[in-house]
């Protein structure tokens, strides 16, 4: 179909980029929904007029609804739009970046959201609609999730709609709490997704870099004994990864130690774990988690990341995890072959 849509886009250009016109607006609004034609003029940086002629066709064709409290896509317009996805790859060529980064980082599958997450709300709600997507067809009514904390996890959280029958048994955090935003703890969203999967939950209350023996003491407690037991047993991992020396940074580690994690060129942080360029673990924070050693033991691990900052990251951490699942967006996926020399 692939080598078809491409002949088709030679002997028709003008068609098929109004065809990417049309459904990037109409993906637009259902990320944003309800949104104002402003926000999709921004989004997308198209012109204004341009934005409304194409709302106005949609509307027209049932698509689109607009009401005094924004636009969103009927029932016909979410079927248009899942029915053209996998047209609409080809035709722009994200198909071909998907298949080639997987190659590059061992994935079993790479999801490639359009535009650039660090500066793009529809590509950050792009990339949680797609992690969330990913997680549907992984999971089961007998599974265990970890879930890590982080602006990914929580778009992630986000996309997912209320009300479905049960997806999972166990939803646990995947570390200690960290941090001070509650509503980007892995805690919290633990609990979130729980409730949108129907599923059981278990909360860890510790923070970072506990001394040895109040680690040891706070295992001994019964409640987090029995959450590192179901945290173990783990089949699917949601996973977020950082900057290491952001990371380090935003978790107040002591100099000498992000010292030594510059010394050690650490590029990369997921759940307390720091990396350098080739995968290895080069520093391990003092917490309770997920972990690393571990995770080969896993039925699947999906890692949500994106931005250009986060590619050299993506590819540290893929080392230490064969035939993960990545979502991650344009800017990220075309840096890290660029890395790689692809």
């Amino acid at each position: 179909m692939e080598h078809t849509l491409q002949l088709v886009k030679k002997i028709a250009p003008d068609l098929t980029e109004e065809l990417i016109k049309r459904y990037r607006v109409l993906k637009t609004v259902r990320l944003l929904q309800p949104c104002g034609r402003r926000l999709v003029v921004l989004s997308l940086g198209m012109t204004e007029r341009t934005v409304r002629s194409e709302i106005e066709r949609l509307s027209a064709q049932n698509l689109v609804h607009v009401s005094k409290i924004g636009m969103s896509l009927t029932e016909e317009g979410m079927e248009v739009l899942c029915g053209l996805e996998n047209i609409f790859s080809a035709l722009t060529g994200l198909s071909v970046l998907e298949e080639q980064l997987a190659e590059t980082l061992g994935a079993q599958k790479v999801y490639v959201a359009q535009g650039d997450s660090a500066d793009s709300e529809r590509a950050q709600k792009e990339m949680g609609q797609l992690a969330a997507r990913v997680l549907f067809e992984n999971t089961e009514a007998n599974l265990r999730i970890a879930i890590a904390g982080g602006s990914a996890m929580a778009e992630l959280v986000e996309a997912i709609p209320e009300g479905l029958e049960q997806k999972a048994k166990l939803v646990v955090p995947a570390r200690g709490s960290i941090g001070r935003r509650l509503e980007l703890q892995a805690d919290t969203l633990a609990a979130r997704l729980a409730e949108k999967l129907q599923a059981d939950y278990r909360l860890l209350h510790l923070p970072d870099n506990l001394s040895p023996h109040v680690l040891e003491e706070m295992k001994k407690d019964p409640d987090i004994a029995d959450t590192i037991e179901e945290m173990e047993q783990a089949d699917i991992l949601l996973l977020g990864v950082g900057n290491a020396l952001e990371m380090a940074e935003k978790r107040h580690l002591d100099d000498h130690i992000r010292k030594e994690l510059e010394e050690k060129n650490a590029v990369a942080e997921a759940c307390g774990y720091y990396f350098d360029g080739k995968g290895k673990v080069v520093y391990e924070t003092r917490s309770i988690g997920i972990d690393f050693n571990e995770i080969d033991k896993m039925d699947c691990i999906i890692v949500v990341a994106g931005g250009k900052k986060k590619a050299e990251s993506l590819l540290a951490v893929s080392h230490s995890i064969p035939n993960g699942i990545f979502v991650t967006d344009e800017e990220a996926a075309m840096e890290m072959l660029r890395l790689a020399g692809k």
